[in-house]
């Protein structure tokens, strides 16, 4: 078992995976459901077929890198047991000219020192050749400040968005144009191989970065699946019990676990995951020539109806009830055992808690159905965030950023990636004996994920300092991936209706108050019949014209 890393300092809370805290926002309804817009700037909506931005992409060029441990499965990524012995050198020289560039991407945790006096930048930045200057915003709060800046028509030299800030900023589909290079110059067909590892991203992560028929973004190609059901393995295994197979033997053992008196329950939320379990769609299911909504569907009213029989049983906590945000300090303490999350938080969780207790262990809840049914596994939008460039800069400048970013998408194994993540070794980090990296109490002070968020990679589990983690994870990927639901709109680019999102959000606000006690299951009907009068019959109907338009009807 490798060594427990070092634990980092009570004033860094290191974030290692973008969806692991941008759950809170990423739950709702809308989110979820949506897509990246490409086209059109008003409140109808528009779509149109991934396959048709094929001129407007990179030629995908595979780079020859690092052979994974474990092989991922049915769309999986794969998995790295160790860190190579020696990195790749990925590009032959810095990739900048000197120049000097500001860049505004969100981070969780505390702000890292800025440039001047954090040797973190210092030396990330004489690598690249290109002064990167961060302004880093709350993720927690990132939404208002993305809002803000696109009404404001003040933007960074370099700009990152989550994939759900898009779909919740109004009109950003015209906004992009204003504010925003047309990258379509630089990075479509042979272009790209100017750039090799931002070639080496995979063509439908780059689909979700064109807008209004242009290459706008680069891409952070996503996991498969961005959250589940998070188990403290290391409880369970103190009591003896195995994990769930069924959502019958979840209740029995959240029954036979809870334990209030002693400040121990079963459960945080985990209603999306249940969604899954009871085999509800993502969205829409298109069945018998008739698009039915999850809301519609019986599999859902079940996963909401389990949902409220945990709240009836005193088996889910009181500060999750009164939706305080303090499910992850609830997890790590054993003051719940399960609880649902971003996959990036179990990396987190073990960051901060391995130092303290070498025998903590989280898990992901085994994927199964309710009553031998398979489950309905609803996967990410193919890229997770988009990177965009000022629009306006000279040709010379856009070229040198982009250089930046095809340096910070250097895959896992190389001497690139090791840079921007970990900083200098014997100065930032460490390799312990089996020589995957520790931070050093600098780097703790002053490593951040600045470069990691200006340019996506290949998704991978790499995280071998963190004992059972790698294995654990990909075996659990290997048997969710094949799961998978099968969406009547794959390919296909959506800019939802207005009115059809907004619908959604006094939706999910009625389902939350049910789940918790505070509405009775009795007003589900009215619920979802306001829904449909607010804008769900709207969105059928502009879902059913594009399964039309692209002949899936």
């Amino acid at each position: 078992m490798p060594p427990t890393p070092r634990r980092p300092a009570p004033t860094r809370r290191r974030f290692l995976g973008l969806v692991g805290a941008s759950t809170t926002a990423a739950f709702t309804a809308g989110a979820l459901g949506a897509c990246g817009s490409n086209s059109g700037g008003g409140g109808g909506g528009s779509a149109s077929a991934a396959t048709s931005l094929d001129d407007l992409i990179p030629t995908h060029i595979p780079f020859d890198g690092v052979a994974p441990d474990i092989e991922g499965l049915h769309g999986a990524p794969s998995g790295f047991t160790s860190y190579p012995e020696t990195f790749v050198q990925a590009l032959p020289n810095p990739p900048g000219s000197g120049g000097h560039y500001t860049a505004m991407t969100p981070l969780w945790g505390p702000v890292p020192p800025g440039l001047g006096n954090n040797s973190f930048f210092d030396y990330v930045n004489e690598r690249i050749g290109t002064t990167v200057e961060f302004n880093f915003q709350d993720g927690d709060t990132v939404i208002d400040k993305m809002n803000a800046v696109i009404a404001g028509r003040d933007v960074a030299d370099i700009t990152m968005f989550p994939d759900w800030t898009i779909n919740l900023i109004p009109q950003f589909n015209r906004a992009v144009d204003e504010l925003f290079e047309d990258l379509t110059p630089h990075l479509a067909g042979d272009a790209a191989s100017a750039y090799p590892l931002l070639a080496n991203l995979e063509s439908d992560a780059w689909r979700w970065n064109v807008f209004n028929e242009k290459l706008m973004g680069v891409p952070w190609p996503a996991e498969p699946f961005g959250n589940w059901v998070l188990m403290r393995q290391d409880i369970l295994d103190e009591l003896g019990i195995d994990p769930p197979t069924s959502p019958d033997e979840l209740f029995a053992i959240g029954e036979e676990i809870n334990d209030p008196d002693n400040n121990r329950w079963a459960f945080g939320d985990f209603n999306l995951s249940m969604r899954q379990v009871f085999g509800a769609p993502r969205l829409w299911r298109y069945e018998n020539g008739e698009l039915i909504h999850m809301f519609e569907t019986e599999e859902w009213r079940a996963s909401i109806e389990f949902m409220r029989r945990i709240f009836d049983a005193g088996l889910m906590h009181p500060d999750v009830v009164a939706k305080a945000d303090n499910s992850k300090e609830l997890l790590n303490s054993g003051q719940i055992i399960f609880n649902q999350d971003g996959l990036g938080a179990w990396n987190e969780a073990y960051a901060q808690m391995l130092g303290e207790n070498s025998d903590f262990r989280l898990d992901l809840m085994p994927v199964f159905g309710q009553g031998g049914n398979d489950p309905v596994m609803h996967k990410s939008d193919p890229s997770g965030q988009s990177v965009f460039i000022r629009k306006g800069m000279d040709p010379a400048q856009v070229e040198e950023i982009l250089g930046v970013l095809n340096f910070c998408a250097a895959p896992f194994g190389t001497r690139e990636y090791m840079d921007y993540r970990y900083g200098e070794e014997g100065v930032h980090h460490e390799r312990n004996d089996d020589g995957a990296p520790e931070l050093t109490d600098l780097g703790n002070s002053e490593v951040n994920d600045g470069y990691y968020f200006i340019s996506g990679r290949p998704p991978a589990i790499t995280e071998s300092q963190y004992p059972d983690f790698v294995q654990w994870k990909t075996d659990w990927y290997n048997h969710a991936a094949q799961f998978a639901e099968e969406d009547p709109f794959a390919g296909i680019r959506i800019q939802r209706p207005e009115r059809f999102s907004a619908a959604e959000t006094p939706m999910t606000d009625k389902v939350e108050d049910i789940i918790r006690g505070r509405e009775g299951l009795d007003q589900l009907d009215q619920a979802i019949s306001d829904w449909r009068r607010d804008g769900g019959d709207e969105g059928r109907e502009f879902y059913m014209g594009v399964l039309q338009e692209h002949g899936r009807d």
